[in-house]
């Protein structure tokens, strides 16, 4: 993220060489950390473009310190240039993680015509116009990525301010770096001296709050909670609930519909009673959708705790069995792990309405559980559209 400053102003010289190098220590370091904590622990697509995103930032780092030992004006602008592609990949990831079109060519594209647009006017007085331009450019995808942040099911988790902040701060900040050309235009050389200390504090502000929000997003144990089912059962009811739906796509059989049972207040119930016993909890919940839907419904309990139901029923059934169980799931159990009265949110999606592709399912089905919460909970929302 890079925050412009006015030009003109007299700012202290604070030491360009001291400041890059520990500038380029703190962006390896949180390379590093995110690797290690979020990629080689969750290798999906959306820790890759994180990583990725990371990884920029640290390679500009390491550019800007060598422009500043090589008094290089083109290697500092084509540096500053590519940070400006790191808030797409941090959107197109973001999108990865709820599983749909990443677009991250988009951000190869940005630093591309970013370094261009920089490096383009030279000397001329165009170079303060160029900048202020692909700030504003880049700053689109800290809206962007609040767009994506209202779709996730873990938006209301606090660990993700962070990193929704700096991306309202910088999105707002793009906005009046554009409109600021009208009244303060900047010239070329005091441009770049004048944005160059705020240029790096803004990025690893950014950086941090990214790598802060984003870790927990992804990492085991933190938002998502263990339940203590073992994986191979999760990966066995993905295989089957795949060849289920393949087999009803063929003969276009429109009554089938994936459930997404999850209980409010999880983190507090986690709390209470910890890991181990609340994972009890879940079993237990998992033993009431059991004995509620027929036999032929296939019911595992997904990595995050939430309890999945495919079903093959008309509406009508459905709903009464969505009724039955969430009554059962509200009625207080003395034997229970954890003795308090629970309640869960329901999300309901149709291949009718969602289609036959189990991934898109399960994101459509989060997405609705996570409104049905939002609502108060202990009631299930359904996708019609």
């Amino acid at each position: 993220m890079i925050f412009p400053a006015p030009g003109e102003l007299p700012w202290p010289d604070l030491g360009g060489a001291n400041i890059g190098i520990a500038h380029a220590t703190i962006a390896t370091l949180g390379t590093i950390l995110f690797v290690g904590l979020a990629f080689l622990a969750r290798p999906r697509r959306s820790t890759l473009l994180w990583s990725l995103a990371f990884m920029g930032i640290m390679v500009a780092c390491y550019g800007y310190l060598a422009a500043t030992a090589a008094e290089s004006e083109e290697l500092r602008r084509g540096s500053m240039g590519l940070l400006m592609g790191a808030p797409a990949l941090l959107w197109s990831g973001l999108r990865a993680h709820r599983k749909v079109r990443t677009y991250a060519w988009v951000s190869a594209i940005v630093a591309a015509g970013s370094i261009l647009a920089l490096l383009a006017p030279g000397d001329s007085a165009w170079f303060g116009f160029a900048y202020r331009v692909v700030f504003f450019i880049s700053s689109i995808f800290g809206v962007l990525f609040l767009l994506e942040w209202r779709r996730i099911p873990e938006r209301s988790e606090r660990l993700l301010w962070p990193i929704v902040i700096s991306s309202a701060v910088y999105a707002l900040a793009g906005v009046t770096v554009l409109i600021g050309a009208l009244f303060t235009p900047l010239s070329t050389s005091e441009a770049f001296a004048s944005t160059r200390i705020f240029n790096s504090i803004g990025m690893l502000v950014y950086m941090v709050c990214a790598l802060v929000s984003l870790v927990p997003l992804v990492t085991p144990g933190t938002q998502a909670i263990e339940s203590g089912a073992p994986q191979s059962d999760w990966g066995r009811f993905v295989g089957t609930a795949r060849e289920r739906l393949e087999r009803a796509a063929a003969r276009d059989a429109s009554r089938w519909a994936l459930l997404r049972i999850e209980l409010d207040d999880a983190e507090d119930l986690q709390a209470a009673g910890g890991p181990a016993i609340f994972g009890r909890l879940i079993r237990e919940i998992q033993s009431r959708v059991i004995a509620v839907f027929p036999t032929d419904a296939d019911i595992a309990i997904a990595p995050d705790s939430a309890v999945i139901v495919l079903i093959s029923r008309p509406e009508a059934v459905i709903r009464e069995l969505v009724r039955d169980v969430l009554q059962r799931i509200a009625v207080r159990d003395p034997a229970a792990p954890i003795t308090v009265t629970t309640s869960a949110s329901v999300g309901w999606a149709s291949v009718a309405t969602s289609g036959y592709d189990l991934d898109a399912l399960l994101a459509t089905t989060a997405e609705a559980a996570a409104a049905a919460r939002a609502q108060g909970g202990d009631r299930w929302e359904r996708v019609t559209a």
